[in-house]
């Protein structure tokens, strides 16, 4: 790694964001930033190990209010992104990472660390499906769900 970069970490708040916090010491020495939903438990989250927080507005938790809110959410990826300039975008999940690891990775070639729950032992969730063929480092805690993916998912141990 460069000796101090942008790094983002994009994920929902809850499970996804306890798990990224998890591995955030990984990150140390390095200017970290958050982009996650602005649910009301998000409102006063903070963490000494993260520089700048930003929140998207969630539009709906199912069906077309997920798809809208990923598609709204990409003019507010770009403003942080060019705010930002991240090296690095980490996620841990879930849909909030799509649209921006696209972006990340289409305009500003930011490398791309996908890490998938612990909770998928066979199946990838769909955003991983969705993110595999772009990220640069793809982890999975499972070895299963290293041979239902293929080659290029990383199987290091039980990272968490």
């Amino acid at each position: 790694m460069d000796s101090k970069m942008k790094i983002g970490i994009i994920c929902s708040p809850g499970g996804h964001l306890t798990i990224a916090l998890e591995v955030l010491e990984a990150f140390e020495g390095h200017e970290v930033f958050l982009i996650s939903y602005d649910t009301p438990n998000m409102q006063y989250f903070s963490n000494p190990g993260i520089a700048n927080i930003y929140h998207i507005h969630l539009r709906g938790h199912r069906g077309i209010w997920i798809f809208l809110t990923m598609l709204a959410s990409c003019l507010d990826y770009v403003r942080i992104f060019l705010k930002e300039r991240p090296k690095l975008v980490f996620s841990t999940g879930s849909e909030i990472a799509v649209p921006a690891f696209y972006i990340g990775k289409i305009l500003f070639r930011t490398k791309l660390i996908f890490l998938e729950t612990a909770t998928r032992v066979v199946q990838p969730s769909l955003t991983a499906r969705l993110l595999y063929p772009i990220t640069d480092l793809f982890l999975v805690q499972w070895p299963s769900l290293q041979k239902a993916l293929g080659r290029k998912a990383r199987y290091e141990g039980d990272l968490l």
